[in-house]
């Protein structure tokens, strides 16, 4: 049985960026905030209409709001809900962004598991 190449080479990428972005230091700032601002924070900042009560707007935030203990778990990305809620299917309610056609791409989310992995430093 003969396999394409292109399947090779295309897991092959896929599998560098994710080992790329674990290397190389996630800033929050500057590589989270941009995602998080087009497609979170309509629905995830400090108000009275966010019944989750997660907001995103800084690190402080992220790490210590909503309703869930674990949302973001420094070290440990596999352990933070975050992750389990940019996944497809996750166990309780539905994959974030929730109102949004477009949802992340692996990419996105290797970030923030990195970030996360990293130790989800205000940097």
């Amino acid at each position: 049985m003969h396999r394409s190449p292109y399947i090779v080479i295309a897991l092959l990428l896929v599998l560098s960026s994710a080992a790329a972005q674990e290397k190389r230091e996630v800033s929050y700032s500057r590589d989270l905030f941009p995602i998080v601002k087009a497609r979170c924070i309509k629905c995830h900042e400090r108000d009275d209409e966010n019944p989750s009560n997660y907001a995103m707007e800084s690190v402080d935030l992220v790490k210590r709001s909503g309703k869930t203990a674990n949302m973001v778990v420094p070290g440990n990305a596999d352990g933070s809900y975050l992750i389990v809620k940019l996944l497809p299917n996750p166990p309780k309610g539905a994959q974030m962004p929730i109102f949004s056609k477009k949802k992340m791409t692996p990419d996105e989310v290797n970030l923030f598991r990195a970030w996360i992995d990293q130790g989800a430093r205000d940097n």
